[in-house]
């Protein structure tokens, strides 16, 4: 495959690397999470302000 062939694709080219399979149920930065599951536990989500659209 040249760059004219890759270049004229219209899906992306990616190459899975499969030596990342292992971390795939590994509990990464537990502790980052927990710590976010508990603030949004303790405090929640933001309010969000939403523009009510006017109908002509």
């Amino acid at each position: 495959m040249n760059i004219e062939e890759l270049n004229k694709r219209k899906a992306p080219v990616v190459v899975i690397d499969d030596s990342l399979e292992k971390y795939k149920d590994l509990p990464l930065f537990q502790e980052k999470v927990d710590k976010a599951n508990e603030m949004l536990r303790t405090v929640g989500l933001p309010k969000t302000n939403k523009k009510k659209s006017r109908r002509a």
